[in-house]
């Protein structure tokens, strides 16, 4: 084995171990079937190309949606659940922007947001939008925009105020990673109609938070540990281990509010971490990935 073969089956190994098993032999074949150079069979690596391909293979097989193992197809479900929840998340956020938009201008407290903060609050809307339209790539783009101007302001500003703002970015942060890597090109589109659905649902939450008072801090981990209820009823696997990877998520900006909110707020933000748990910790009924469908 000469050094070209040796470098490019290690790149290889950045694909799931089922693909290797069958496809391995064939694509190095394939790889140096025009490399008879010995010098370059020595010192030459693979190329960018060859290498960006790899990498973007190694997504399309590591979170399939076809022509793969059924827990592989599963894992990819969640992924791709997870990039969809958080779209829905930041939806629940445009309510709530709407809301000082409208109620609070009156006030002589009130600051006019600046255009980034306006562009972000609407982020997640058109970025699934694009998501449904089959844009995929832009949805991504949109949705990644946004992020650049908080984490400029978390690095160059980092103490309390800066993990604070971490933890309670974490869910969005680790779904927008999940768009990136469980749309690829191979993913199915989400459907129009259903999204329409869930996006309403996600409306009613963040007007529901407004109006609970203090048992707004309810109001999210309870409607979500409901449609984890829903989910294990119908068998749906996928969308009830993303839901409890969700949970996981906010449990930490759960336990900071705790320890930083007035005392007057301890009950219902207690409350809110223990509906997280019982979210995490439910069990998943076993059952055909067929069973557990992408909306």
């Amino acid at each position: 084995m000469n050094n070209l073969e040796r470098r490019y089956r290690a790149l290889l190994r950045v694909l799931p171990r089922w693909y290797r098993e069958d496809r391995e032999e064939e694509m190095v074949g394939l790889f140096l079937v025009e490399r008879t150079d010995e010098l370059d069979l020595e010192h030459s690596w693979p190329g960018w190309g060859e290498t960006w391909a790899t990498l973007a293979l190694a997504v399309r097989t590591r979170f399939a949606a076809v022509s793969a193992p059924a827990r592989v197809v599963r894992q990819g479900e969640v992924v791709r659940w997870l990039g969809v929840l958080g779209l829905l998340l930041g939806l629940k956020f445009i309510v709530h922007a709407v809301y000082s938009e409208i109620f609070l201008r009156v006030t002589e407290e009130f600051v006019p947001p600046l255009q980034w903060v306006v562009f972000s609050n609407v982020s997640p809307l058109v970025a699934l939008v694009l998501l449904v339209r089959g844009q995929r790539t832009w949805a991504k783009v949109v949705a990644g925009v946004v992020l650049l101007p908080w984490l400029f302001t978390v690095l160059t500003d980092p103490g309390p105020a800066g993990l604070a703002s971490v933890l309670w970015q974490l869910p969005g942060l680790v779904a927008f990673v999940c768009l990136c890597l469980g749309f690829h090109q191979e993913a199915p589109t989400p459907d129009a109609k259903a999204m329409l659905w869930w996006g309403g649902g996600a409306v009613l939450v963040g007007g529901a938070e407004l109006g609970a008072g203090w048992f707004g801090p309810i109001v999210l981990p309870a409607v979500v540990l409901a449609v984890r209820l829903w989910a294990y009823a119908r068998g749906e696997v996928s969308l009830g281990r993303a839901l409890s990877l969700f949970a996981v998520l906010f449990l930490p900006d759960a336990v900071a509010n705790y320890l930083r909110l007035p005392g007057e707020w301890a009950a219902s933000v207690l409350v809110a971490a223990a509906l997280w748990v019982v979210s995490a910790a439910a069990p998943v009924r076993r059952a055909s990935v067929l069973g557990s469908r992408l909306p």
